[in-house]
């Protein structure tokens, strides 16, 4: 399906089509799409998003939307298509679900997405689903406002869902570090001085795509050993995922991006952490440590030393992503905030699907009011166990 939209600031007209193929047909244009400036390119990038489908597609139909001027891609919005509950048809962004997607939205330069926002919001709205889901909008996205004024209100909600912690990087390392509240800088300076005395100590910065690979390895060694006594992790749960990891990372590391630090004492890794650098932005996506070098803050002192070669390389800004555990607060000088945008079509089918899913969430809310806390606790323990 094809929709014409005229711009008066273009000299061709806007050409949005369903691209429903193979997405590594769109890999090298979609990759030079990328805004690196933009917080969300990794997770608007083909490299993540390929990796994903590859990985997560199953019962999936794509659903990317391509924007051109005349022959010339200039925009691309990764979707996909599967059915509802009672048969009808939901559209949702390609990245959604476990693996932890912020910021998604439109991949174009970034001077193009304040303007391409409408025709893809008119776009959307024109096509027929029982539900739209977009989850993981940066609060504040063009293409977001856009479908807020395009969609009737009465179809369309959105809800808050994560706050991304992140910091701002200007002046120098050693004044950042003196303002960190609670003795933070302190301690992450004694506990280097420790480490630093121990036999092997090492940082190692991986950037080498089959490198990355074989780091990753120990990333999820560590990442389970430190959610093992909490019942496991709800962010690397299983194979499929592991998977996926090694795929994007290999991808985002042929591109540059990709970057894996590990922390060595005594001929073995004790903290790992996993992310990305791309314009002037580090994304921090996932970490792990042995347990039993907690005490000597492995993981504290791995994240210092990565934010102190962040500001000598000329990072402008380290992002933490999603979550606002203790640590991250303590080291971040602000936050973004993500959304997740849910529309339905006017149908009688699409009603229902809606009036069930509200009934699920209040029948679960309510049942959790009426539980202790203790017995909620050992309910997620349990269930981490199962999945597992």
């Amino acid at each position: 399906m094809r929709s014409a939209h005229s711009l008066p600031e273009l000299a061709n007209p806007l050409e949005i089509a369903v691209h429903r193929g193979d997405l590594d047909a769109l890999g090298p244009v979609w990759m030079d799409l990328v805004d690196p400036s933009h917080p969300g390119a990794a997770f608007r990038s083909w490299a993540w998003v390929s990796a994903w489908w590859k990985t997560f597609s199953h019962g999936r139909e794509p659903f990317v939307l391509v924007a051109r001027e005349g022959s010339i891609p200039v925009a691309i919005l990764p979707l996909f298509s599967e059915p509802s509950a009672l048969g009808g048809r939901r559209l949702a962004f390609m990245g959604e679900g476990i693996v932890g997607s912020d910021y998604l939205g439109i991949a174009c330069r970034g001077q193009d997405e304040q303007r391409l926002a409408r025709p893809f919001a008119e776009f959307l709205a024109s096509q027929p689903f029982d539900e739209l889901c977009l989850d993981g909008f940066m609060r504040g996205d063009p293409l977001l406002t856009a479908l807020e004024g395009t969609i009737s209100a009465a179809r369309a909600e959105v809800d808050p869902r994560h706050r991304c912690p992140h910091i701002t990087l200007a002046g120098d390392f050693a004044t950042y570090l003196g303002e960190l509240p609670d003795g933070t800088g302190q301690q992450f300076k004694r506990r280097l001085r420790w480490l630093e005395k121990q036999p092997n100590f090492s940082i190692d910065c991986l950037t080498d795509p089959d490198a990355i690979v074989r780091g990753l390895d120990a990333l999820f060694e560590l990442h389970h050993k430190r959610w093992s006594v909490e019942g496991g992790s709800d962010a690397i749960d299983s194979p499929d995922v592991e998977a996926f990891h090694r795929l994007a990372a290999r991808a985002l590391a042929d591109h540059g991006w990709a970057r894996l630090y590990l922390l060595n004492v005594a001929g073995a890794p004790r903290a790992a952490l996993y992310g990305w650098r791309h314009g002037r932005s580090f994304g921090f996506y996932q970490a792990g440590y042995d347990p039993e070098w907690r005490q000597r803050s492995v993981g504290t002192v791995l994240l210092g030393e990565i934010v102190r070669h962040c500001f000598t390389d000329g990072v402008q800004e380290f992002d933490f992503l999603r979550g606002t555990e203790g640590y991250k607060l303590k080291w971040a000088n602000g936050w973004r905030e993500t959304v997740r945008l849910r529309a339905r079509d006017a149908s009688w089918r699409a009603l229902l699907h809606d009036a069930g899913r509200t009934a699920y969430w209040r029948l679960r809310e309510a049942g959790k009011r009426a539980l202790p806390e203790s017995a909620l606790d050992w309910a997620r323990r349990a269930r981490k166990k199962v999945v597992r």
